[in-house]
C-alpha cells in the first residue's frame, strides 16, 4: 500500500486473524499462504521459502512480528538450515515490515528503489499502514530494516546445489517490484504485481498502467506454460492467468482514453468507465473506482501519457 491509495477504505484483511500454512510445490520449494486462500478472492499476504543443501531463501517477511514469527516457524518445521537470504518483492509493509525479526546473519535483498523508500520514508509509511490496517495489529512494534544487497536487474543466489533467481522485469505496482524464480521447480513469486487470480484486479496505487501492462507481458512471456505463480494475495496460478489482468488493463486504458477524448471530467469518466463485468471481485468498487480509474485518468493526461 502507498500514500497514493485510499486511506478511508476498510482493511482488506485482519492481520490479527491470519493463520499461515505451507504447501510444498516441489521438493524443498514451499508456498506460504493464509489458510483461507482457496476460499476468498483476496487474502492476506503470501510468501514462501526455498531450501538448498546449505541454506534457505525466504520470500517476504509479512506485516508484523507475529506473522513473521509464523513464517519462520513454518521454515523451522521442515529444516534447521540457516535462513541465509530474505527477499522483499516491494516496500509495502505487509511484504517487508517483518524483516527486523530475521537473524542478523540473514542477507536482506531488495530493489534499490525499495531500499531507498524504506530508508527515507519508513515512519511515514508506518503511520499510513496503521491508518489502513488498524491500530493494535503489531505495526507499532515493527522496526525498519532495509536491504543489504540491492538488485536493479537480476542476481542468481546459490543455496547449495540449487539456484534461485531474483529479477526485476520493470514497474508493475511500485518502481522496485522484484520476482523470485526457482527454475528447477518452475515456481515464481511475483508479489503485488499480481494481487490474485481472476476475479482479482490490479491495484494501480502509483498509476503508470501502461508500464504495468508491459511488465506483466514480460513476465508471462518469460515463463514456461506449466510454471506456478504465487501472487501477492491469492492462490497459485498459471502464466495463462496473467491474461485476465492484462485484458482488464487494456479495456481500462481504451475506455479512459475515449472518455478523455470526449472531454469528460473525472466524475463523468467514472460513470462512463463502469466496467461492471469485472464486478465479481470483492474489492472491485475500491480498486476500480477509487484507485484505478482516477490513476489511469491522471496518467493519460500527463505529458507523454498518450492523449493529446
Amino acid at each position: 500500500m502507498t500514500q497514493d491509495g485510499e486511506q478511508e477504505a476498510a482493511p482488506p484483511w485482519d492481520a490479527a486473524r491470519v493463520n499461515l500454512t505451507s504447501n510444498e510445490l516441489a521438493p524443498g520449494v514451499f508456498a506460504v499462504m493464509p489458510d483461507d486462500v482457496f476460499e476468498k478472492d483476496h487474502v492476506a499476504t503470501t510468501a514462501g521459502f526455498v531450501i538448498g543443501e546449505r541454506s534457505v531463501l525466504v520470500v517476504e517477511s509479512m506485516l508484523n512480528g507475529d506473522l513473521a514469527s509464523q513464517l519462520i516457524g513454518l521454515v523451522r518445521q521442515v529444516t534447521s538450515k540457516p535462513i541465509r537470504f530474505l527477499v522483499n518483492t516491494s516496500y509495502h509493509g505487509d511484504h517487508a515490515y517483518g524483516n527486523y525479526l530475521f537473524p542478523d546473519s540473514t542477507v536482506v535483498i531488495q530493489h534499490p528503489a525499495t531500499k531507498r523508500y524504506m530508508e527515507e520514508s519508513f515512519e511515514d509509511d508506518r503511520r499510513f499502514m496503521i491508518s489502513l490496517m488498524g491500530k493494535g495489529k503489531g505495526i507499532e512494534r515493527v522496526q525498519a530494516r532495509a536491504a543489504d544487497i540491492t538488485v536493479p536487474d537480476m542476481i542468481s543466489v546459490d543455496l547449495g546445489s540449487r539456484i534461485v533467481e531474483v529479477r526485476h522485469f520493470g514497474f508493475a505496482q511500485t518502481p522496485g517490484d522484484l520476482v523470485i524464480w526457482a527454475p528447477d521447480a518452475k515456481v515464481l513469486w511475483v508479489g503485488n504485481m499480481i494481487q490474485a487470480p481472476s476475479p482479482a484486479l490490479p491495484w494501480l496505487l502509483e498509476g503508470r498502467h501502461k508500464e504495468t501492462m508491459t511488465t506483466l507481458a514480460r513476465v508471462r512471456d518469460f515463463l514456461p506454460e506449466d510454471a506456478t505463480i504465487i501472487p501477492g494475495h491469492g492462490r497459485p496460478m498459471r502464466p495463462a492467468d496473467i491474461e485476465f489482468p492484462l485484458r482488464y488493463l487494456r479495456e481500462l486504458d481504451s475506455a479512459v482514453r475515449t472518455a478523455i477524448a470526449e472531454g469528460r471530467s473525472i466524475e463523468a469518466t467514472l460513470e462512463a468507465v463502469a466496467m461492471a463485468h469485472y464486478g465479481e471481485y470483492s474489492l472491485f468498487d475500491w480498486a476500480h473506482n477509487s484507485v484505478n480509474v482516477p490513476a489511469a485518468f491522471r496518467h493519460l493526461q500527463e505529458p507523454g501519457g498518450g492523449v493529446a
